[in-house]
């Protein structure tokens, strides 16, 4: 019995070290296919400010705007609804 023990032991430092080698492993594989992936054949430049014509005032102002009064209108009929209940 006391040798299963010992195995049983010496088998879990060896599986806990297997997982460390592992881990690591895998991080290391992770940071090179993250890297692989960055371009580097295109040019950065400086980002540019948005232009306010008609339609960037739609899409980024309005709309979300609208969004937002939308889901607020629901949220409140929904609460009302459930109050009723």
């Amino acid at each position: 019995m006391l040798i299963l023990l010992l195995v049983v032991k010496a088998l879990h430092k060896q599986f806990s070290m297997i997982k460390k080698v592992f881990l690591a492993v895998n991080f290391i594989l992770l940071w090179i296919f993250t890297y692989a992936q960055a371009p580097r054949h295109i040019p950065y430049g400086e980002a540019e400010p948005v232009e306010f014509n008609l339609l960037n005032i739609i899409l980024f102002i309005v709309l979300p705007v609208l969004l937002i009064i939308i889901y607020l209108l629901y949220r409140k009929k929904k609460n009302k609804e459930k109050n009723k209940k």
